[in-house]
């Protein structure tokens, strides 16, 4: 095999009461990577389309995890990698971690799978570092994994993948405008109060039970976040708003995305999905705020091949 074509899936992290350690793979939305295997040693941009990201493979997340994944192999050969960018950088739904991922995942294939995808997400976390030093797992795991993912960010990115609800779908919006990482991180508090603490901590106990369980009216219980999404919500002027008409609609959760700016939804039962889609959609253009919105699946398929 000299080359191959890969879709690496867009993500949310956090997931409300899972902060830097709970994600999930989005169905639809992705990046597309092409990668060859070339005679001459390192790694080089054919092309980008799409979104615009950097040309320099010293700083593109992409080709940073694929020289990390090139050093501890220490193949004596290189790649060409175009990269057909579909998600925005700074939307909030793991941009930089799709492209990573999919680079090293692509990597891994054409080479016959020389590692496993725990060590891939060590790879591609590389990557990820580049766009902010302060990065979590959350978005890797989730485009390489797939489904709903819970990570150890301290223990070489330990990852389990949590068991996919029946029924439960994800309405996602991504209002038009960019919000580094850095940037929202910088909002959140130096010290959290040890009932804040606590409750964090009973709530994603209780979120993972509720998914052992299939037990939707725990999860909905524990789909609330007592550590950063207050600090977070003033960057945001629609969320309330947006949140109001979720909650009225009879939504598990609404929930920023990651750093943002897109919010998710979790919903059980797909014509309820299909309403507060709508609903939102129509509070969006109400607002006048310009947005993509989507309906996935809560645990959707990670990176997988397109093409040999």
């Amino acid at each position: 095999m000299k080359e191959i074509k890969v879709f690496s899936p867009a993500s949310v992290s956090n997931i409300s009461c899972g902060f830097d350690v709970l994600g999930f793979a989005m169905e639809g939305l992705g990046d597309i990577i092409s990668l060859k295997k070339i005679d001459k040693k390192g790694v080089f941009i054919k092309n980008i389309s799409g979104f615009n990201i950097p040309l320099d493979v010293k700083k593109n997340t992409a080709t940073v995890a694929l020289l990390a994944f090139l050093e501890k192999l220490d193949y004596s050969y290189g790649f060409e990698i175009s990269i057909e960018k579909n998600i925005k950088p700074g939307s909030g739904l793991g941009s930089s971690a799709a492209s990573a991922a999919g680079s090293v995942y692509a990597a891994n294939m054409i080479l016959g799978e020389p590692f496993t995808l725990n060590q891939l997400v060590e790879f591609a976390m590389q990557g990820e570092l580049i766009s902010s030093e302060s990065a979590p797992a959350d978005n890797i795991a989730s485009s390489l994994f797939g489904g709903i993912v819970l990570v150890d960010n301290f223990t070489k990115y330990k990852v389990i993948n949590l068991p996919i609800p029946q029924d439960i779908f994800a309405v996602i919006h991504h209002p038009l405008i960019s919000v580094s990482t850095s940037e929202s991180r910088n909002q959140l508090p130096n010290k959290v109060l040890l009932k804040n603490a606590s409750d964090q901590l009973t709530n994603i106990a209780s979120f993972v039970h509720s998914l052992h369980t299939n037990n939707i009216d725990l999860m909905k219980l524990s789909l609330n976040d007592h550590l950063v999404q207050n600090q977070r919500e003033d960057l945001f002027p629609y969320f309330k708003k947006i949140k109001n008409i979720s909650n009225e609609m009879g939504s598990l959760c609404c929930s920023i995305s990651g750093s943002g700016p897109s919010i998710f939804s979790l919903v059980s039962g797909y014509k309820l999905a299909e309403k507060i889609k709508l609903d939102i959609d129509k509070g969006f253009i109400k607002m006048g705020v310009k947005f993509n919105s989507y309906l996935s699946t809560f645990g959707s398929q990670g990176a997988r091949v397109l093409q040999f």
